[in-house]
This record gives C-alpha cells, sequence and structure tokens, in this order.
C-alpha cells in the first residue's frame, strides 16, 4: 500500500468526517433509514459483482496451436487473474463495510447519541465506500476491457458456414 492511497483511502474520509464533527453537521433523521438501505443493497449487489467476476476468470481459454500467441496469452490471462485477485479482495472488503456501516447506522437509528459524531462517522463511511468504490470500478474496467479487446477467435467446426 502506497503512502497515496493510504492518505486518499483513510485519511481523506477521517478527515472529512472530523471536519464534519467540527463545524457541528447535523442530518436529518431519515438519513440513517435510507443509508441502511443503500448499503444492504450495495453489499448484494457487489455479491453479486464477485460471482460475475469468477465467470470471467473461469472463462476458457483457447489455445492457437501458435506458441507465440499462447505465451502472449498466457501473460494476457497471468495478468487478469492477479487483477481479479485484486479486484475480489477489494469487493470483499466492500462488503464488510457495506454490512460493518448498515450495523452503524442502525445504532444511530435506535441509540441516542450525539448528532456531530452520527454526521462525522456517515460522511467518513461514505466517502471511504465511495473511493474504494471508484478504484474497484477502474479495476474492473481494465479487466473487461480487456476481454473485449481480444479478437474472436472461431474454429472451423464453431463456424455455421463451414
Amino acid at each position: 500500500m502506497s503512502r497515496i492511497d493510504f492518505l486518499t483511502f483513510l485519511m481523506l474520509p477521517t478527515f472529512l468526517g472530523l471536519l464534519a464533527w467540527y463545524f457541528g453537521v447535523e442530518l436529518a433523521p431519515e438519513v440513517f433509514s435510507v443509508s441502511i438501505s443503500v448499503f444492504s443493497i450495495f453489499s448484494a449487489l457487489l455479491f453479486s459483482a464477485q460471482v460475475a467476476m469468477y465467470g470471467v476468470f473461469r472463462s476458457d481459454r483457447k489455445a492457437t496451436g501458435d506458441a507465440i500467441l499462447e505465451a502472449d496469452a498466457q501473460q494476457e490471462a497471468q495478468d487478469a487473474r492477479e487483477l481479479l485477485r485484486e479486484v475480489n479482495a477489494n469487493v470483499s472488503y466492500l462488503i464488510f463495510v457495506s454490512c460493518l456501516a448498515v450495523t452503524t447506522f442502525l445504532i444511530f437509528f435506535a441509540a441516542p447519541i450525539p448528532c456531530q459524531i452520527e454526521a462525522g462517522l456517515l460522511i467518513a463511511i461514505y466517502c471511504h465506500f465511495l473511493l474504494t468504490v471508484a478504484m474497484v470500478l477502474k479495476r474492473a474496467h481494465e479487466i473487461f476491457d480487456s476481454e473485449y479487446a481480444k479478437p474472436l477467435r472461431f474454429n472451423k467446426h464453431d463456424d455455421p458456414r463451414a
């Protein structure tokens, strides 16, 4: 993990949350019930995305019969696999953050906690979550873009005109 990642993904949300706390930002009570819904939906969608990524990982690689092309394809597959492992770790982390956020917002909804603390934590959690989602989207885009950029190869027996 680089320093810039640490500052961006942990310190920036913490800083924004502390600013909200310092300036006494207050939120409407319905913010927590909406947040519970948002993070519950996101956790289900993220789990579905994880399953879809596994499908990409399991996709068959066709042998071409050309040693050079197969070596290139093998390196591309290894690069995609490493990127998929990173995205999987990030998605798993986001699912955990979603569950943690739902639990936190349920507590805020039910317990009398000072509004400034609630607002600061809510802003920090949302900011951290959105930054991490942006990183996952960037990595997922790289994976899918590399898959879409590959030329289509058909075997003669797959071609209905043959």
